[in-house]
C-alpha cells in the first residue's frame, strides 16, 4: 500500500511541477521574451528557472521521507571521479555531435543565432536544474519501487513530456517534424542521463554531459 501512495504521489508532484512551468512559460517567460532582450533577458530567465526549478527540486526532496528514496540527497551532490563510463559518455558525446555539425555544415561554424548570453541558460541552468529535478528526485524515488528499465523509461518520458510547455510556446510555431525529432532525442537523452545518474550514483556526470550537448547543439546547430 506504502508503495501504491508513493507513486500516486509522484504522479501528482510531476502534474503539478508540469502545469506550474506551463503556467510560468505562458504567464512570464513568453512575455519577457518579448519585451526584453540581451543580458537583461537572459538574467531574468535564468533567475525565473533557477528559483522555480531548484525550488521544487528542493521542495520534493524536503517533503520526502529518507526511506523513499534510493541515494540520499547529500550523496547524489558528491562527484565519483572513478566512473569511467562518465567519461566515455562525454568523449563519445562530443564527437558524435562535432562530427555532425562538421557533416551538415562542411565545417564547424558558430550559428549566426548563438549569443554570448547562451553561455549562462545552455551550460550552466538548464543542465543543473533539470538533472536535480528528474534524476536527483524523480529518478531517485522511482528506483526505490521498481526496476531500474521501468524507473530510466518513466522518468525519461516525464523529462520529455516536461518539454512541451516550452515547445507550445516557441514563436514561430515548431513544425510537426521538428516537435517530433526533437522529443525523441529528449527522451534518448533522459534515459542516458538517467543511466549515468543511477550507474555512478551521482548528479555530476548528467549535469556535464547534459550541459556539454546543450552548449554544443545551441553553439553549432
Amino acid at each position: 500500500m506504502s508503495e501504491i501512495v508513493s507513486r500516486r504521489r509522484l504522479t501528482w508532484q510531476f502534474a503539478g511541477f508540469w502545469l506550474t512551468w506551463l503556467v510560468v512559460q505562458v504567464v512570464i517567460n513568453s512575455p519577457i521574451e518579448h519585451h526584453l532582450s540581451g543580458w537583461s533577458q537572459e538574467l531574468t530567465l535564468d533567475a525565473i528557472k533557477l528559483v522555480v526549478w531548484l525550488g521544487g527540486g528542493w521542495w520534493f526532496i524536503h517533503q520526502a521521507q529518507p526511506q523513499t528514496l534510493a541515494i540520499a540527497p547529500r550523496d547524489q551532490w558528491r562527484p565519483n571521479w572513478h566512473f569511467t563510463a562518465g567519461y566515455l559518455v562525454w568523449g563519445v558525446i562530443v564527437i558524435y555531435l562535432l562530427g555532425q555539425f562538421w557533416l551538415a555544415h562542411h565545417g564547424l561554424r558558430v550559428s549566426h543565432s548563438f549569443l554570448s548570453e547562451y553561455w549562462g541558460r545552455y551550460f550552466v541552468v538548464v543542465g543543473i536544474t533539470e538533472e536535480f529535478v528528474f534524476r536527483g528526485y524523480f529518478l531517485n524515488a522511482l528506483l526505490k519501487h521498481t526496476s531500474f528499465a521501468w524507473a530510466n523509461t518513466i522518468q525519461a518520458i516525464a523529462f520529455t513530456a516536461m518539454h512541451i510547455p516550452r515547445y507550445l510556446t516557441t514563436i514561430p510555431p515548431m513544425s510537426p517534424t521538428a516537435w517530433l525529432s526533437n522529443l525523441v532525442s529528449v527522451a534518448l537523452l533522459g534515459a542516458l542521463f538517467g543511466w549515468l545518474y543511477a550507474k555512478s550514483r551521482s548528479l555530476w556526470p548528467g549535469i556535464v554531459v547534459h550541459m556539454t550537448w546543450d552548449i554544443l547543439v545551441t553553439l553549432f546547430a
